[in-house]
């Protein structure tokens, strides 16, 4: 090889090597950052009715109720939620704000459109999730299914359910040792003349008297009980019947005349202390 090709070939291994020294080294791209954790909704799963009619909200009333641009209020299918003066009112009124404010909506008709205030009732739809659903899983509610409109009974008890285990909204629990050991549902003859005749039972169960003052019993329906000046010794129990008489150390009375409290096939007691927390609750 002559010695001038030598020196050609010398200056081209120097510059390939060069450019091989100054090629960017491609290395893999930096992990996206993780997008935050949404609180799981099961008001997301359901499929979205192709029949819904659309309407105007103009005003949000409570937590369950809504009233529409032209005049007529919907209340929602499923649930109650707290009533004005009641704890947690105002954040479950909030929560439905958050919801429906303003929006437009899919309302859902079940076998029965009207309640007996004259308000729609239905499943309310926006955002491609159901406002009902929506609040039972965040805990701003309890399930109230009445028949014959029971259409999304199961997965409205299942919101309830995971809400009451996180503690959420309504579910936040008291630490009050008392619990609710019996409730005689089905009064002998007629409930609503023997009010009396049903009752529930709830027993202290910790080392230490409680001042039940503002405690307050619930049924799904909303009919509550509040506590006055009273204390409930370690060890005691006391019955509060639904009707009326002269309240002792052992038992109470709710007061109603010519009605009852509790369904005699199905229902649920909530016991809540003075702030709204859940002592306990009975499901039968």
């Amino acid at each position: 090889m002559s010695r001038s090709r030598t020196i050609l070939l010398m200056l081209i291994l120097v510059g390939l090597t060069s450019l091989a020294c100054s090629a960017p080294v491609a290395t893999a791209p930096p992990p996206s950052p993780a997008s935050p954790t949404a609180l799981p909704s099961p008001a997301t799963n359901l499929p979205i009715p192709t029949d819904l009619e659309i309407v105007q909200v103009a005003s949000v009333v409570d937590g369950d109720t809504i009233e529409l641009s032209d005049g007529r209020r919907v209340r929602y299918i499923g649930l109650n939620t707290p009533e004005r003066g009641q704890p947690f009112y105002e954040e479950a009124r909030a929560a439905n704000e958050r919801l429906v404010s303003g929006l437009r909506v899919g309302l859902e008709r079940d076998l029965e459109s009207f309640d007996q205030y004259g308000r729609i009732l239905a499943y309310v739809w926006v955002n491609k999730q159901m406002a009902n659903l929506e609040l039972l899983h965040l805990g701003f509610g309890n399930t109230f299914t009445i028949q014959p409109n029971v259409r999304y009974e199961t997965e409205f008890r299942a919101a309830e359910e995971q809400a009451r285990e996180a503690g959420r909204g309504l579910w936040a629990t008291s630490t009050a040792a008392l619990k609710i050991v019996e409730l005689q549902a089905d009064a002998p003859g007629s409930d609503r003349d023997n009010p009396n005749g049903e009752w529930l039972e709830i027993a202290n169960q910790g080392n230490e008297a409680v001042n039940l003052e503002r405690y307050s019993i619930k049924d799904e329906a909303n009919h509550i009980y509040t506590f006055g000046a009273f204390t409930l010794k370690p060890g005691a129990t006391v019955r509060l019947h639904s009707g009326q008489g002269r309240d002792t150390a052992s038992a109470l009375y709710w007061g109603l005349v010519g009605d009852s409290v509790w369904n005699n096939d199905s229902d649920t007691a909530y016991l809540r202390d003075a702030a709204g927390a859940l002592v306990d609750i009975y499901v039968y």
